[in-house]
């Protein structure tokens, strides 16, 4: 493609191909997303690769005449990308999740209900991108623009007409979605997290907010037991459809009960009544259930559909997966915020007729202000804790745990650097009617520590020490 076909620029350099940070082959259109001596430094890399030109920042001398210069570089990064694979959003209904927790499970519940209502859907996330049984390269939650267009093209030319994806705050601070309008937006909710990344809660809040523009979306699903969500409600410029159960709502529930097996409760999908079973307990997972059939209701789904599609569920990885062995109960849950562990907890309590045993940690070189706040959640609310290692990276694992239970208001807890032994003192102290909720990597199948990352998993750590 020309160069002119992909930024609007008078020229017609062709390019084969987008690059960016630490990707770059001959023939690319390179970006350089750095400023100051990185800014420098991503202009060398791309010059010694063979760029066939380079993006930068407006304001910046430029080098030759194949260096194009941006006002905003992110945009145009996100915009020739959907450009170079012939904007595949275009051909699909796309619809975007975000919220701080929820949404990996409600995109997974709206990808069963679409399907059920006979879409061809794929399905973009956190535990990866996949079209039916078949799989694509996505390295994150939201990847980047060329790596998600890419897949997108690769979708709608296997036959996909509806994709649903996690659209995280990162995603949309950084631009990644930009070349996308969704059909349907939708927002669960907003806690403490990524802070690290934000700075304060007002900005991790305006990131979410700027999926709800009619820039991005047509109209929006939006929880109104949130506070941001009633915000986006009270100011939003398109179209709502709003959900909750603690405020008037267009979609809602009644009659929530649960057990081992999941949660069941009576639906009004927008005076539409239906019983709906899910295969996870907790009230979070029933907001998420609504969250998704509202989407669903909005695109049209009838609602048997959308009943049995959710029915159809039988579980997101990683998403307080239950795990029956030797007579013990044991929950794999990817809960890693405050909010987050909170509701796990309260949801495994649900099921727990004798003691609940948490095992949690946090991850290194992240927020650290939340490692005492969930070492107090954890300890207020289970019987017992085992705080280990979560993702330590390059920070002294000893040192989180550390923060963590300086949280601990209660003496009931252990530590256990590694997180293989916090696991096996959790389930030595199980018996009969207890839980162990094991919280915090869910679906991951790696431990970062020391900037190696090494193979582990909580549910395969489960099942070989209970063999």
């Amino acid at each position: 493609m020309l160069v002119r076909e992909l930024l609007g620029a008078a020229s017609d350099v062709e390019v084969t191909g987008i690059g960016f940070g630490n990707n770059c082959r001959r023939g690319d259109l390179y970006f350089c997303l750095h400023e100051g001596e990185r800014l420098v430094a991503d202009m060398i890399f791309a010059e010694s690769r063979g760029a066939a030109g380079i993006v930068y920042p407006a304001g910046e001398a430029q080098r030759t005449t194949t260096h194009f210069p941006s006002f905003d570089v992110r945009r145009d990064f996100a915009q020739a990308s959907a450009a170079f694979y012939g904007r595949p959003a275009d051909r699909l209904t796309m619809i975007g999740v975000t919220g701080t927790n929820g949404k990996t499970t409600v995109t997974h519940i709206a990808e069963s209900i679409l399907r059920a209502s006979g879409c061809r859907v794929g399905l973009i996330g956190t535990n990866g991108a996949r079209l039916g049984d078949k799989t694509y390269k996505c390295s994150l939650t939201t990847p980047d623009p060329p790596e998600l267009h890419a897949a997108l093209r690769a979708m709608a030319d296997d036959g996909a007409d509806t994709v649903v994806m996690e659209v995280s705050a990162h995603a949309l601070a950084l631009e990644k979605t930009e070349g996308i309008k969704f059909a349907v937006a939708a927002f669960t909710n907003l806690t403490r997290d990524h802070l690290d990344f934000f700075g304060g809660m007002e900005e991790y809040r305006r990131a979410k907010l700027s999926l709800f523009t009619p820039a991005h979306a047509h109209i929006g699903v939006v929880n109104v037991d949130d506070e941001t969500g009633m915000r986006i409600f009270r100011n939003a410029e398109i179209p709502l459809i709003t959900y909750g159960c603690d405020n008037p709502s267009d979609v809602f529930a009644i009659d929530y009960s649960s057990d081992e097996d999941g949660c069941s409760f009576v639906a009004n999908l927008m005076d539409d009544v239906t019983e709906m079973h899910y295969c996870a307990p907790g009230r979070y997972n029933m907001s998420n259930v609504l969250c998704a059939a509202a989407i669903a209701k909005v695109l049209g789904a009838e609602t048997d559909a959308i009943a049995r599609g959710v029915a159809d569920v039988r579980g997101v990885e990683g998403r307080f997966n239950v795990i029956r062995r030797r007579g013990k109960r044991i929950v794999v849950d990817y809960a890693h915020t405050p909010d987050g562990l909170k509701k796990a907890i309260t949801a495994a309590r649900e099921i727990t007729e004798g003691r609940l045993i948490t095992v949690f940690g946090c991850g290194g070189e992240r927020d650290r202000s939340k490692r005492a706040a969930m070492g107090e959640i954890a300890g207020e609310l289970s019987d017992f804790i085992v705080i280990t290692s979560d993702n330590p990276r390059g920070e002294d694992p000893d040192e989180i745990i550390r923060e963590v239970a300086g949280g601990v208001r209660c003496g009931n807890y252990a530590t256990r650097t590694d997180r293989r032994e916090g696991i096996e003192c959790a389930l030595d102290m199980c018996g009969e009617g207890d839980t162990v909720l094991i919280a915090g990597k869910g679906h991951e199948k790696t431990q970062e520590i020391a900037g190696e990352k090494r193979a582990f998993s909580d549910e395969e750590t489960v099942r070989e020490l209970l063999k």
